[in-house]
């Protein structure tokens, strides 16, 4: 009778997925706030704590103090506090070789690795986040992030709609916290504090503000320090390539509609091609071309973000060659489309359950 009836009756699609994934238990539980095969962290003796149940503060000698359990948010805000291991992030994956393409998002990330090391991927270069460093990439920066299991850490995500009137920064930021930031602990504190407080109130709101403005404060006194271990350059030589570049890249902001070439841009400042090249890397860690295609991308984020031009009068407004050209190379960089991108960063600032932290 079952053999018959097995011809008769077709197979549930649904059960046959769960089967091929091993799941035999009939009831599949939500996600908990809380993982109940952790028991809670106690205290450090001595010390009263400032972190949630799922963050625990950890007094390692020369080491960073934060270590992360299960994911932690706070209901009404969006402000989430998780693991840096389970932040993954970008597009579709072009072959099994390559990483996820760059996509934007429509929060802040600020990456605080503890443990190991990360690599963030932009459209046409990548970094390195080692552990103490801390990285900040504000919403609508185009990236993708796959940490391996063993990195330590925390990532948190913030709405753009809860920073309003804070200078944070306008592009992605890295480096170590001042000396004075790092012995008081004052980003891993406001962290932690933002990453488990209870449901919004009036009271919550000024702490929220107080530790965003904190935030921001140690962020604009990061230490990024040279790079790669290569020598340092001289004070003077450093400041002359800085001048260049500065003086570069506000002649081709005035001159993207013209479309000239890097070269016809170094003649007008009085200098051969190779020596602003050399002068852009020193200064920028990028040549002169690379920081050209990031300031035009970059100017069409902000004229999406911030007005109401047709996407076709910026795409001409910033020297593409066309409205394909615009949206193909936008689609590549941020993996959106120009309209989906300006959408999504309205939506970001006005989202209903977003208010102004203050």
């Amino acid at each position: 009778m079952d053999e018959a009836r097995r011809h008769i009756v077709p197979p549930d699609p649904v059960l046959a997925r769960l089967a091929a994934a091993g799941v035999n238990i009939g009831t599949i539980l939500e996600p908990a706030d809380t993982d109940p095969r952790l028991p809670a962290p106690a205290a450090p003796a001595g010390r009263p704590s400032v972190l949630s149940p799922t963050v625990v503060g950890l007094a390692e000698a020369g080491g960073p103090r934060l270590r992360s359990l299960p994911p932690q948010g706070r209901a009404g805000d969006g402000l989430r506090l998780i693991p840096l291991a389970g932040l993954h992030w970008g597009g579709p994956v072009r072959s099994p070789a390559a990483p996820r393409s760059p996509r934007v998002r429509g929060d802040h990330v600020l990456l605080r690795p503890t443990g190991g090391m990360v690599a963030i991927m932009f459209p046409r270069h990548h970094h390195a986040l080692p552990a103490g460093r801390v990285a900040f990439i504000p919403a609508g920066t185009a990236f993708s992030l796959k940490p391996p299991p063993e990195v330590r850490g925390l990532a948190l995500l913030i709405p753009p709609a809860l920073c309003r009137g804070l200078a944070l920064p306008a592009q992605m930021r890295h480096g170590l916290p001042a000396g004075a930031d790092a012995d008081a602990d004052l980003l891993d504190r406001a962290m932690a504090a933002l990453g488990s407080r209870a449901p919004r109130d009036k009271v919550q709101d000024a702490a929220t503000a107080r530790e965003l403005a904190q935030i921001a404060l140690v962020l604009s006194r990061l230490d990024e320090g040279p790079g790669g271990g290569r020598s340092a350059p001289s004070p003077a030589s450093l400041a002359e390539a800085r001048a260049l570049s500065g003086h570069f890249l506000q002649l081709a902001r005035a001159e993207l509609q013209s479309g000239q070439t890097i070269a016809e841009l170094a003649r007008r400042l009085g200098c051969s091609l190779a020596q602003l090249d050399r002068a852009c890397r020193l200064s920028r860690g990028r040549s002169a071309l690379e920081l050209l295609y990031d300031l035009r991308l970059q100017c069409a984020t902000e004229a999406l973000r911030d007005g109401t031009q047709p996407v076709a009068e910026i795409a001409d407004r910033l020297g593409y060659s066309g409205l394909g050209h615009f949206m193909r190379t936008f689609l590549a960089a941020t993996g959106r489309t120009p309209q989906a991108y300006r959408a999504l960063m309205q939506e970001s600032r006005s989202r209903p359950g977003d208010r102004p932290a203050g």
